[in-house]
């Protein structure tokens, strides 16, 4: 979408593997181009009013591996919904719509059917929004892991390019009753995860009139948050939210108010969620961020254990477990949660999940493999932060990187400067350089990019430094060789 309130153009392609691609063979078959055309044509009409069908659409049929694609574009005219202050633009993931089902009842006294197994189905929704949106986010993906289906969402947005990814696999035909209230709890939080809408601020878009919207990064992000904050005391404070939804907006507050430095009233707040909710492993999650926040690093992983034990099986949980071990001082711990986080995590999210895996390996003096700097040094010339990876496997030097930062303009530049200081500076820490180190992790902390969890380990770091004693700096552990 090149312009809000303008026509969109939509891309739909659709895959079917082994029966299903018999069947929809078999319906192709059986229709006339017209019929099938019209079929095509009005799919998409109850999700995009006045949708309209453009070029012919392609039909793919590959007997061989028993797969069918269909692929049409369609013209949008009311793409993104105005909603006042937002921009609203809704998903659908039609293909696992009703795999799973929920009971009217939560007293079963018989199983439940799972209508769809054996299903497993990927759905995928990707937006480009125009140049005026500017997200500054960090990967997050979602699993859920139990006797009868995994399923697992994974969102990335940056700069105005944003990806929703669902995957889901059936694994058993029917939920006996004695599992029905973890299967129900599963099957709830995973529906929240799946979601079905992207949402842009208006407040958010950058602008030509050297309005708000054109403020440093930095001041824009921190504006965004207290406006957040507002909104979602109003929202407390209302008294119309209950049980888990009233959980869930402390758990957003503690967030914003962490990021915004406020860490005894974003402690308060995750210790309210948890006190409405308290086997919530979400909540507890929600209490392990707001106490790495604030620098309780032990606190922090136990929160983050504890979420785990209570099936909180999340790359997030993971990651941000790992990065409290190895700002405690402990990489080996570290190195097993950014290689689980990195399992559990689709393409992007598990790119940052190696990169921290490299620096609990530079951390714990390990080896980097040979193998390892081969594959990241051909994903060096790629997208961010592929050069980052590299650098920190010894694939290109620290020269290079800071050679392709300086490339990046505007909201991504400043975006991936704020992360890459941050490498730089854990390099820098590896080698025994400190005085490095310290001026990366300054510079990274100086750009202000309040969300990203390499703002707060570089915080953290700092204060690490300040609080050493000389002898300990003086003795910071070499960095691995390359292991040949």
């Amino acid at each position: 979408m090149t312009k809000f309130g303008a026509e969109g153009e939509l891309q739909v392609k659709w895959t079917w593997y082994g029966v299903a691609a018999e069947r929809f063979r078999v319906r192709v078959e059986r229709s006339s181009p017209e019929h099938l055309r019209r079929w095509i044509g009005n799919a998409l009409e109850t999700r995009y009013s006045g949708s309209k069908l453009f070029g012919e659409p392609q039909l793919l049929d590959d007997r061989e591996a028993n797969r069918f694609t269909l692929t049409s574009r369609y013209k949008v005219p009311k793409l993104a919904l105005d909603q006042e202050r937002i921009w609203l633009v809704e998903f659908r993931p039609d293909n696992i719509r009703n795999v799973l089902v929920f009971s009217p009842t939560a007293d079963r006294k018989t199983p439940l059917r799972i209508p769809e197994h054996p299903y497993d189905g990927k759905y995928t929704f990707e937006m480009t929004f125009p140049e005026e949106v500017s997200v500054v986010a960090d990967p997050r993906a979602d699993s859920f892991e139990n006797n009868y289906f995994d399923l697992n969402t994974s969102l990335y947005f940056r700069g105005n390019f944003a990806k929703k990814t669902v995957e889901v696999t059936t694994k058993a035909y029917q939920v006996e009753p004695k599992h029905y209230p973890k299967f129900a709890d599963d099957y709830d939080r995973a529906l929240r995860a799946v979601g079905g809408t992207l949402y842009i601020n208006k407040s958010a878009l950058k602008s030509d009139d050297g309005g708000s919207q054109n403020l440093k990064l930095g001041q824009r992000l921190r504006g965004f948050h207290h406006e957040a904050v507002k909104k979602l005391t109003e929202t407390i404070d209302g008294g119309k939210l209950q049980g888990r939804d009233l959980a869930d907006a402390y758990c957003s507050r503690s967030q914003v108010l962490a990021e915004l430095d406020r860490d005894e009233e974003a402690l308060r707040d995750a210790a309210e969620a948890i006190k409405i909710v308290p086997s919530s492993p979400e909540m507890i999650a929600c209490r392990g961020y707001a106490t790495l926040h604030a620098g309780q690093l032990e606190k922090s992983i136990a929160d983050y254990s504890k979420a785990i034990s209570f099936g909180l099986i999340q790359s997030d949980a993971y990651r941000m477990r790992g990065i409290g071990r190895i700002l405690a001082g402990r990489p080996a711990d570290a190195r097993v949660d950014f290689a689980r986080a990195a399992e559990l995590a689709d393409k992007e999210a598990k790119l940052y999940c190696d990169i921290w895996l490299l620096i609990a390996s530079r951390r714990g003096a390990i080896e980097i493999l040979e193998s390892t700097v081969t594959r990241t040094a051909a994903e060096a010339t790629g997208e961010w932060p592929r050069p980052a990876l590299a650098m920190l496997s010894g694939a290109i030097s620290p020269e290079r990187l800071l050679k392709i930062l300086d490339e990046k303009k505007g909201d991504d530049g400043l975006m991936a400067r704020a992360e890459g200081y941050f490498y730089l500076a854990e390099y820098y820490l590896s080698k025994g350089d400190e005085i490095t180190a310290r001026s990366y992790l300054e510079k990274a902390r100086a750009i202000d990019v309040i969300i990203y969890t390499e703002h707060i380990a570089a915080g953290l770091e700092l204060q690490r430094m300040r609080q050493a004693p000389s002898a300990e700096r003086a003795s910071a552990p070499v960095g691995p060789s390359t292991a040949q």
